[in-house]
């Protein structure tokens, strides 16, 4: 699954990305908001890039089919 992720995301996106633990971009993955489920959920056909120095994920919600973002700042 990880290789299919690291294809749609920009190169600089993709190092940041692959800095993460493993067992870390797991538990990102399925700890997603989705405003339409107003609940927790995972996050699917992920798409992702870098803007003002943050790694941002888009995607799908994994239940309900939703637009859902993720976030993840640099430490």
């Amino acid at each position: 699954m990880q290789n299919k992720i690291e294809d749609n995301l920009s190169p600089k996106a993709k190092r940041v990305w692959q800095a993460i633990p493993a067992d870390i971009r797991l538990k990102i993955l399925d700890n997603v908001w989705c405003v339409q489920c107003k609940e927790m959920s995972g996050i699917g056909k992920v798409r992702g890039k870098v803007e003002s120095g943050m790694l941002v994920l888009r995607g799908v919600c994994t239940r309900c089919g939703g637009e859902v973002a993720r976030v993840i700042e640099n430490e």
